[in-house]
């Protein structure tokens, strides 16, 4: 199948009718802003206050929006790249368009795959990949994120975490916040809410949580349409999805055709829609009419939350967006979207890619450098890798310098045996001797040669293991594996401000970072 990302990126002709404005457009289109509702600008304030931060905007800005569900320690390091990316998009629009934006972080606790956010990796001092894992006691399937509680093993996590990594003078400070936040923290979402809230806490990005009531009276009013015509998103996504997928593209979004986009909390469990025999039924938990469903959505908003389709819908609903800061695998599956947001009569905004780093220190940059390798070469087998070195590696000229001047001492040697053969025959039986030690001290000289060649071999690959330990840990992407905190211990709070001066956002190819 071919890649929808790479075609976005190149600006294909045969993607482009998959969305409705193109990255460019940022910079050249007008597009809508007006007020917020003010009930949820005042929420979102005293939610920032909450986290320890302040932020100043009016709420009437137009918005260039983020989002991902919560992770241990942030979560991987694009996480941090789309807040980054959000950050610098929304500082150039007010630039170049001449227009109040400001950037907002959707703090996704909505979402409930634990399995994803329970897990993340760190660089340790070793130069390894080591995972992290949060082992709750307690039961938490099905929980939405900002209800899954944190418990006290998370503690002995940071202290592993701290321990493992390469530090500095800034481990104290930053391990200590870790424990201060987790102490105040009420779940996996507020806990990724402060760590985040620390993060940028020099900078203008506001964090969003879906779960504020008046968000939530918000996107009832999209949940409605979706409540009052059963299945109507779904078959739009499946057509989107089809239409992809003959032109050569694989969907990311395959819905069964029962299958609704949006989820009920029942007893705090979070259950998505079935729609069957004119009823909605939520895994058998509990099962209501449309008429019914609609009065839930009136009454009970708290309990109602999208999918991942209807959240595009329902942020633009929420916020005048202009643009949303999508990963590679966002970008696929927002070619789905434009039907959804036509159906729902609301402005789908420019899919802009989050910029991709990787970040390397000077010894790696070095050896990258000294064998020629690419960050997409280090994802490879070590046996390719093996392969190319292999073939760049010139043969050892000690090998060649021995074995001539051996044969040239061979020679000597037989032409002194034949002279003495016929003038002195003690003579002779002493330079046998000598012959005899001659060769077994030039073996020694000859496996020496090989021994060094061997260690440095072996050096080599201990340089190439180290360099995928750092680039592409169990042969994937850096920022798909690593949190941040592998290299705040080391490098401090500072590392956040250093990486929003150096990342490019206008830039869509894979950066190298030094730090």
């Amino acid at each position: 199948m071919k890649d929808l990302f790479e075609a976005y990126l190149n600006n294909a002709e045969e993607v482009q009718p998959f969305f409705a404005r193109s990255v460019p457009s940022l910079f050249t289109e007008p597009f809508a802003a007006g007020p917020w509702n003010p009930d949820l600008v005042r929420e979102i304030k005293e939610w920032q206050a909450t986290l320890g931060r302040s932020v100043d905007f009016r709420g009437d800005e137009t918005v260039i929006i983020t989002g991902q569900q919560p992770g241990l320690f942030t979560g991987p390091l694009y996480t941090i790249y789309k807040a980054l990316t959000t950050i610098r998009l929304a500082r150039l629009v007010r630039e170049r368009v001449g227009v109040p934006c400001v950037p907002i972080f959707w703090v996704a606790g909505d979402d409930h795959d634990f399995e994803e956010a329970r897990r993340v990796a760190m660089l340790t001092k070793r130069l390894e990949p080591h995972g992290l894992e949060y082992q709750p006691k307690q039961g938490v399937d099905g929980l939405p994120l900002y209800r899954v509680p944190l418990e006290p093993s998370l503690h002995h996590l940071i202290d592993d975490a701290a321990e493992r990594a390469m530090g500095s003078e800034f481990r104290e400070e930053v391990v200590t916040f870790l424990h201060e936040s987790l102490t105040a923290s009420t779940s996996v979402a507020d806990w990724m809410a402060r760590l985040m809230a620390r993060l940028f806490q020099n900078t203008e990005l506001i964090l969003f949580a879906p779960y504020l009531p008046a968000a939530r009276r918000i996107a009832a009013e999209v949940l409605k349409i979706e409540i009052a015509e059963p299945l109507g998103s779904t078959r739009r996504l499946n057509e989107a999805g089809q239409r992809l997928s003959d032109l050569g593209y694989s969907p990311q979004i395959v819905k069964r055709t029962t299958q609704t986009n949006f989820f009920l909390e029942v007893s705090g469990k979070r259950r998505n829609a079935r729609f069957e025999n004119s009823r909605y039924d939520f895994d058998g938990a509990e099962s209501c009419s449309v008429d019914e469903m609609l009065h839930v959505a009136e009454t009970e908003t708290e309990r109602l939350s999208p999918n991942v389709a209807l959240r595009c819908v329902v942020q633009q609903h929420l916020f005048p967006v202009a643009a949303y800061v999508a990963g590679p695998g966002e970008v696929r599956y927002w070619a789905q979207l434009r039907s959804l947001f036509v159906f729902f009569g609301e402005p789908m905004p420019v899919v802009y890619p989050r910029a991709r780093a990787v970040l390397l220190d000077t010894k790696s940059k070095t050896l990258m450098e000294k064998f020629g390798f690419s960050l997409s070469d280090l994802q490879r087998p070590r046996e390719d890798l093996e392969a190319r070195v292999s073939q760049l590696d010139e043969p050892n000229p000690a090998y060649a310098t021995l074995e001539e001047h051996v044969a040239k001492i061979r020679d000597a040697f037989g032409d002194l045996e034949k002279a003495l053969a016929t003038i002195d025959r003690s003579a002779l039986a002493m330079l046998g001797k000598l012959v005899q030690r001659t060769v077994l001290e030039l073996g020694r000289i000859q496996r020496s040669v090989i021994d060094r060649d061997i260690a440095g071999s072996e050096l080599m690959w201990k340089q190439i293991s180290r360099l995928q330990n750092v680039v592409a840990p169990w042969r994937k992407e850096q920022e798909r594996i690593y949190t941040v905190f592998s290299y705040l211990f080391e490098h401090g709070w500072d590392l956040i401000p250093r990486l929003l001066d150096q990342l490019e956002v206008e830039s869509f190819a894979v950066q190298e970072i030094e730090l």
